[in-house]
């Protein structure tokens, strides 16, 4: 069994993520500050070599000004 950070889910997270970030009108930087990280991690997270948790990505959410839950519902329609 591969390991979640390569799973077509974990891709399905990476792609919700990056797209709301998109939609947003923000650059890496934008959204990273707003979190309080480095450019650098969100491009591990948009690159899928950083997989989020539960709280982070609530937090990205916020951050985004969208709603967790909005936010989630997304990745569920895209999982395989």
């Amino acid at each position: 069994m591969p390991k979640t950070i390569f799973t077509d889910a974990n891709q399905a997270v990476v792609e919700v993520v990056k797209g709301a970030r998109l939609s947003a009108n923000l650059r890496q930087v934008d959204l990273a500050a707003r979190m309080g990280k480095d450019q650098s991690w969100m491009s591990l997270v948009e690159g899928s070599q950083r997989r989020l948790d539960v709280v982070e990505f609530i937090r990205i959410a916020q951050a985004l000004g969208v709603e967790p839950t909005a936010l989630l519902a997304e990745v569920v329609k895209k999982l395989p």
